[in-house]
């Protein structure tokens, strides 16, 4: 019997620590750069906040749906909360609202390459038309705003990644509002912010979702609060879209420790914005690094906290295997896009001994 349709991800790494977790105290060996986690520890407030009342924590049960999480992302966020749902990372909010966006049989563009829970939710799962349009790499892998609303044309909803996975090229909102106005009203936009946080400010579409009510907007509280152990998320967009996801959540599906952790992270933006810098700060090294190892043949410009490279032969999968065995864990591009070849391989940015071992690593495999 064949075993369920789902998208391929990052997460190999556990292979070396044991699935049933009997390896974590041997966990600073690995390096899980095949996730984009961050590479940083949540706020110190989270940590603490969490260490003071962890066992009262643990054993209560969250608020039914989770009320208080809604008015702090309201806050901090300037968005009504009748125009956010929340939920246990972004993941289950993309399979619980394309289906509510689009149909069997409905034309949805996408990018090629991107995320690839997107093409798995609207084909596999809705049987929606999915149409791409194919980015390229002499671009950066950078979409055109007039070609993409061209190629729109019939189609009810687009999907955006922004920064885009596994590329890393990102957009600012000036470009999403030059999309806006070359598409026609009634086309929606999903963007999907997972990382627009590594980008400078302002340049999140938050504030398009009250003023044009076709846009929905998906926050991973994961990856950039270094929560995604615990995962938390959000959806901005229209009251009616919300309403429609919300009666249709089951109660307490969000952890009480995540709802917690999530309001105490929002609560510490100087923390997170130092972070960030660092970020930019270390992927520019590990940039440079990877430059210089001979197998490479070009390092793609990333706003994100990962890095996109392509090689000289298509040896991603025969190189990912080399790296594993070092305990150095990298992402082979090619489920992302058949056009990838087995040339594309993805790393998260981490901290400057981790980047190192990654480097070396890569130095290895690709040796003659």
């Amino acid at each position: 019997m064949d075993g369920p349709r789902r998208a391929v991800h990052g997460g190999g790494f556990f292979a070396d620590l044991g699935e049933d977790f009997s390896g974590l105290d041997d966990r600073d060996r690995v390096v899980n750069a095949d996730v984009l986690d961050a590479w940083y520890d949540p706020s110190p407030r989270v940590v603490e906040a969490i260490q003071k009342h962890l066992p009262w924590l643990i054993k209560t049960s969250p608020p039914v749906h989770a009320e208080g999480l809604l008015a702090c992302i309201s806050a901090a966020r300037g968005i009504p909360e009748s125009c956010l749902a929340v939920g246990a990372g972004s993941s289950p909010l993309i399979f619980s609202g394309l289906p509510m966006l689009a149909a069997k049989g409905d034309p949805v563009l996408v990018l090629d390459p991107t995320y690839g829970e997107y093409p798995h939710v609207l084909e596999t799962l809705i049987g929606a038309e999915v149409r791409r349009l194919p980015l390229e790499a002499d671009a950066a892998w950078m979409p055109d705003p007039l070609a993409l609303a061209e190629a729109a044309q019939g189609c009810r909803l687009i999907c955006l990644v922004n920064p885009n996975s596994p590329t890393g090229a990102a957009v600012d909102r000036g470009w999403l509002e030059s999309l806006l106005r070359a598409l026609p009203v009634d086309v929606m936009v999903w963007v999907d912010e997972t990382y627009i946080d590594f980008c400078p400010p302002g340049w999140s579409a938050e504030p398009l979702v009250a003023s044009t009510g076709r846009v929905v907007v998906l926050k991973s509280l994961s990856k950039f609060y270094a929560l995604s152990g615990i995962r938390a998320g959000y959806l901005a967009g229209p009251p009616w879209l919300v309403q429609r996801i919300q009666e249709q959540s089951p109660p307490w599906a969000l952890g009480l420790i995540a709802q917690f952790a999530a309001v105490e992270a929002l609560g510490d933006p100087d923390y997170y914005a130092a972070r960030a810098a660092e970020t930019a700060d270390l992927r520019d090294a590990l940039a440079v690094q990877l430059k210089a190892i001979p197998g490479v043949k070009r390092i793609f410009p990333s706003r994100a906290n990962y890095l996109m490279f392509e090689l000289h032969e298509p040896r991603a999968e025969e190189v990912c295997a080399a790296c594993a065995a070092e305990g150095v864990h990298l992402r082979d591009c090619s489920s992302l896009s058949p056009r990838f070849d087995g040339r594309f391989l993805r790393t998260a940015v981490k901290a400057a001994p981790e980047s190192a071992r990654i480097a070396a690593a890569l130095q290895r495999a690709l040796a003659p």
